[in-house]
């Protein structure tokens, strides 16, 4: 008896642990679902896209740690080039949203050139700034339906 409790206590926990550490994951395969559910399908971003995306947001992403993900509802197809996707893409609904590896590099990545005033500044906005519509956890909608995209929280 004594042991079939151990093993019991020891599976109940170990569900409680696994659950607790995907609780801590990124947000992003939640809201990637809701957008495929509209409809949506991501589209792998080139680095030449990558770099125009980056040129057109003042974001240097390799810095940040951040990840571009770009989804939309036009078909696209394996040989198309970066110039036929993007119009493909920009004739049809999009979103673009940027996963961090975590809340804490969204953080380090806009706090990282503020003076110590200009941090305790930030750290107010950010708060509410999770409040908003077009931020969940480590996602940022850059551009989108944020309908879609709320609806994730």
């Amino acid at each position: 008896m004594k042991k079939k409790l151990t093993v019991l206590l020891c599976t109940v926990l170990s569900a409680v642990l696994l659950f607790a550490l995907c609780a801590c994951g990124s947000t992003w395969g939640k809201i990637k679902s809701a957008y495929e559910k509209e409809g949506y399908t991501e589209i792998k971003v080139s680095e030449k896209l990558r770099a125009a995306i980056e040129e057109q947001t003042d974001e240097k992403l390799e810095e940040s740690d951040a990840t571009i993900h770009f989804m939309t509802k036009a078909k696209i197809n394996d040989d198309d080039s970066d110039a036929e996707i993007l119009l493909k893409a920009f004739l049809s609904p999009f979103t673009v949203v940027f996963e961090y590896k975590n809340v804490e590099a969204v953080q380090k990545a806009y706090k990282e050139e503020l003076s110590e005033e200009e941090q305790k500044e930030f750290d107010k906005l950010w708060e509410e700034y999770q409040k908003s519509d077009i931020v969940n956890g480590n996602c940022i909608l850059l551009i989108g339906d944020a309908k879609i995209f709320k609806g994730t929280k």
